[in-house]
């Protein structure tokens, strides 16, 4: 027999994560947008890594790697993202949640699921597990990009949520929710938190993790050398693809920032003036232009040193105008 959460509506969207909690907010009678669910979990955000085990070897991100746990710091919301060494209790909790029909936000890697069809890892992918079927031994998942339902079996999403054989586990994280999905505090204080705590991410980032201004300008600084790297062309299509694709919203997640801060003026009017959407708008596009770059270097059969020191310049441009912005953010919050 299949248990399945009934009631859960699925809508596809921009990111995977934003839409995962967009969904679930929902399911629970809040409707929020997925710009505003990005903003108020301070999405955005940066991070680098050089990993000679990992494929990529030098790889960056345009998004929070706290932005499930921030979105409950943030709101108020009782959402706690938790992490379960073993693997058996870890489906357990989530069994026993979709007994509850209670749907469940779960990270994976993409590359264990065989519906997304890749070659490559992706860890840290969120998506919601809505059923499961003991005689077919498998699950039933809402997954950003899917119109429809996916069924994957047990085995696959035990190995997509904690990888025996890649260097980064998603170590089993789901998320855990305490009570109601409702905003625990003001809407505009949300909003300042939210603002501030990206902010502070960006030009103060915590942690073992390259991330923030810091890391832009050690990309800005190194993506001169991924041309003596021996998967510069790998690299270099890693790169357009975080940017573009890969539910980055086609603009490194600024654009979806951009939106979020639109909505955000007339909620926080006394923000707008030093969070301002434009100023967003163009640092996406700049950073469009740096993908173009990386996409062009990919699809070449010989490396173009000149493309990966042009893509560099832009880095530490966009280095400073996240800066700027950021500080400005900070000032006013």
């Amino acid at each position: 027999m299949t248990v399945v959460v009934e009631s859960y509506t699925h809508q596809t969207g921009e990111h995977c994560a934003s839409t995962a909690l967009r969904n679930l907010l929902a399911h629970q009678g809040t409707a929020l947008s997925e710009a505003m669910v990005f903003g108020l979990s301070s999405g955005l955000g940066f991070y680098y890594i050089q990993n000679d085990t990992m494929s990529p070897t030098r790889m960056f991100h345009g998004r929070s790697i706290s932005l499930e746990s921030d979105f409950g710091r943030n709101t108020g919301v009782p959402l706690v993202d938790r992490e379960e060494p073993d693997d058996e209790r870890a489906w357990q909790a989530v069994r026993e949640r979709i007994d509850r029909d209670l749907p469940v936000m779960v990270s994976t890697d993409t590359f264990y699921l065989g519906y997304h069809k890749t070659t490559s890892h992706f860890p840290g992918h969120r998506c919601v597990v809505v059923g499961y079927d003991d005689a077919s031994q498998s699950v039933l998942i809402a997954d950003r990009k899917f119109d429809e339902y996916q069924r994957c079996s047990f085995d696959e999403l035990r190995r997509a949520r904690n990888s025996p054989d890649y260097p980064m586990s998603c170590n089993n994280q789901y998320g855990d929710l305490a009570g109601e999905m409702k905003l625990g505090r003001p809407f505009d204080e949300a909003i300042r938190a939210a603002l501030r705590r990206t902010a502070l991410a960006m030009l103060e980032p915590e942690g073992d993790l390259p991330a923030g201004i810091p890391a832009m300008r050690r990309l800005a600084k190194g993506l001169a050398d991924w041309s003596a790297i021996e998967d510069w062309s790998w690299a270099a299509r890693f790169g357009y693809q975080v940017v573009i694709k890969r539910g980055a919203g086609g603009s490194f997640f600024r654009s979806l920032y951009a939106d979020f801060l639109r909505e955000a003026a007339p909620l926080a009017p006394e923000l707008a003036q030093a969070a301002p959407a434009p100023e967003m708008d163009a640092i996406a596009a700049r950073w469009r232009d740096l993908a173009a770059l990386l996409k062009q270097q990919s699809e070449r059969d010989d490396c173009d040193p000149s493309l990966f020191a042009g893509a560099g310049r832009i880095a530490g441009e966009l280095a400073d105008a996240e800066e700027r912005f950021f500080s400005d953010v900070l000032r006013a919050c």
